[in-house]
């Protein structure tokens, strides 16, 4: 419990480094129970390709232990590269604990340097004692391509960019649906339950993970719970979803929505909304 207490520090750091356009590392260091130091990548904003989260954070327990760093934990939301692990080694620190892993980056299609930390260690005869996995899942979310391009969209828009995001939406999805409507065997019937299971096709997700609420001849409200890059993305970067997702696709969802039926509109509930509720109350009604 009280390393992922430290990984939470870590996750913030990394999302600041998200916010000022760096590369999502967050790194703390500890000792008796107490943070001497956390920091982030500055790789892109200094441009200097040492500046990773590890060696910020190890330079900045230096400032305030000395050279050494005997007794420390290193919490990183990554698992150190071998320039940080090297560096590791020469400050002394104890132990070591990461979220995502090298070997997850490289599966995930991401340019690592295949030379786990452990290797490094057991090399240099250094006794640190290693624990992976914290606060996994939260740290697997700041390495995610999509939010990460989410993240690079959103970071200057303003409301007439995120319009544009829109209508660009708008046609992608008016082209997916034509087509791949050929494939798509709900398309007869009940128009609004055809609606909503075409949004499931459209977003990959499952009944289980957007509900229905309510069921009737003319109206389905249901709850979304799936995972989503812009939840993700705007709460890194500070922005208020009922603002952003009013702008970004809610025409466009209406403009998939009626390719079914022209009656079809498709709404948001902006009074429950994630991350101010637990779910996203979304709504398909048909017009008389």
């Amino acid at each position: 419990m009280e390393l992922e207490r430290y990984m939470e520090i870590a996750v913030a750091e990394a999302q600041a480094s998200l916010r000022e356009g760096n590369n999502g590392f967050g790194a703390v260091i500890v000792k008796d129970g107490s943070v001497v130091a956390s920091s982030y990548d500055r790789e892109d904003t200094e441009h200097d390709p040492t500046s990773h989260a590890e060696i910020n954070a190890i330079r900045q327990a230096s400032r305030e232990l000395g050279k050494k760093l005997s007794g420390c934990a290193l919490i990183s939301t990554h698992e150190p590269c071998p320039m940080c692990a090297c560096a590791v080694v020469w400050s002394g620190i104890a132990e070591v604990a990461w979220g995502y892993s090298i070997k997850e980056a490289l599966l995930q299609g991401r340019k690592r340097i295949a030379f786990p930390c452990r290797e490094i260690f057991e090399r240099a005869g250094a006794d640190i004692q290693i624990t992976e996995g914290i606060l996994k899942s939260e740290c697997a979310v700041l390495y995610r391509e999509d939010v990460r391009k989410e993240i690079e969209r959103l970071r200057h828009a303003d409301d007439t960019a995120l319009s544009g995001f829109n209508e660009d939406s708008a046609a992608k999805r008016a082209r997916w649906f034509q087509e791949n409507k050929g494939s798509f065997d709900f398309l007869s019937g009940d128009p609004v339950q055809a609606g909503y299971r075409l949004l499931l096709e459209r977003f990959h997700i499952t009944e289980e993970q957007a509900p229905v609420v309510k069921k009737t001849d003319r109206e389905i409200v249901f709850h979304s719970m799936n995972f989503c890059p812009t939840l993700e993305a705007c709460g890194i970067l500070g922005l208020d979803t009922r603002h952003v997702c009013k702008r970004i696709n809610e025409q466009s969802t209406d403009a998939l929505v009626k390719q079914v039926d022209r009656r079809l509109s498709f709404s948001r509930n902006y009074d429950s909304l994630r991350p101010y509720s637990d779910s996203c109350e979304e709504r398909i009604c048909l017009a008389d």
